[in-house]
């Protein structure tokens, strides 16, 4: 589409290393973003994909960095420009989700899953299942800033709440899950479609929301996004405990819905950070792998008469949403 500008590209870099280029004055790449479903790079030999090759892009595509890598300092005229002290490192960078699992990938054995929630809802679940991921549903393989592939799905979760509920609206009260379980009102996907397991459906209420409270459609949201983030997780094969970060970590319908629907253990980010904040900081000094405040376990979810209600809710939701 741009002949005589590509012609004239000395470099072809991924986002992060862009800014660390322009910062250091070093040219890199980095695995975590080439390998995030650009076509760029090859997990079987761990190099450059055949694609690159063939168009003839090689010599634009500088050496391949370890996000932890150190560039260099910060260009002279930028450190006076911005103020900065002398002599501060740039790393080569790391790619939004990977960050958000590196404190995962450092501290943990797989198989897990780490949820990441914001505009996208992103599951990757180290230990998972490469064989039969599904890309006609948004399901495809990562790679971890270790080189390890991960299994990995999404959805635009984030979207299609701000979609359906106000700005600033606060979460569901328990008692409004309890109606919705005992009324069986689900919302079926999708809201937003082309993405998520769910691509070709276009959404459906059992119940018309105009006649629901507010409270009430924040519940069955709250059950219909756990529902997409299970069904993520089911694609990528996970086993093993659930990780929340983000925004629905603080949701509690949320958070019980998915451990009903999943049958396994979900644990929550308490970090007063986002999980892509603190994985940056890790590229930095590793030997802070395990922050104190980066995760903190919930009871188990699916058990009692409320998880045996949320679960039998989850199977007839598959149900539905299969037709």
């Amino acid at each position: 589409h741009f002949p005589r500008e590509f012609a004239r590209t000395r470099w072809i870099l991924p986002y992060p290393q862009y800014w660390s280029f322009r910062l250091s004055g070093v040219a890199s790449a980095e695995i975590t973003s080439l390998g995030c479903h650009t076509d760029l790079w090859d997990f079987g030999t761990a190099g450059y994909s055949s694609l690159v090759s063939s168009q003839g892009w090689r010599g634009k595509f500088p050496e391949v960095r370890p996000a932890f890598d150190t560039l260099g300092p910060v260009l002279p005229d930028l450190v006076l420009r911005l103020g900065l002290g002398p002599g501060m490192p740039v790393y080569s960078g790391i790619h939004d989700s990977n960050a958000s699992l590196l404190p995962h990938v450092l501290m943990r054995t797989p198989p897990y899953s780490v949820v990441s929630t914001g505009t996208w809802v992103i599951v990757c679940s180290p230990g998972g299942d490469l064989d039969h991921l599904n890309p006609a549903r948004d399901s495809f393989a990562n790679i971890d800033a270790l080189g390890h592939p991960v299994p990995s799905a999404r959805f635009m979760g984030g979207r299609e709440f701000s979609l359906l509920i106000p700005e600033h609206a606060r979460p569901p009260a328990a008692a409004a899950g309890s109606s919705v379980l005992e009324q069986g009102i689900m919302l079926l996907p999708s809201v937003v479609n082309g993405s998520g397991p769910y691509p070709e459906r276009h959404a459906e209420w059992t119940v018309p929301p105009g006649s629901l409270g507010a409270d009430t459609v924040q519940a069955v949201v709250s059950f219909y996004l756990a529902l997409m983030t299970a069904e993520c997780l089911a694609l990528t094969g996970a086993a093993g405990t659930t990780i929340i970060e983000g925004p629905f970590a603080e949701n509690a319908l949320y958070v019980e819905m998915l451990g009903a629907a999943t049958g396994r253990p979900v644990e929550v980010s308490r970090s007063g950070s986002t999980g892509t904040a603190v994985g940056a900081a890790l590229l930095a000094d590793r030997s802070q792998h395990a922050p104190r405040v980066m995760v903190a376990a919930e009871p188990p979810q699916g058990s009692g008469e409320t998880g045996e209600r949320m679960a039998a809710y989850a199977r007839r939701w598959r149900e539905a949403a299969s037709v």
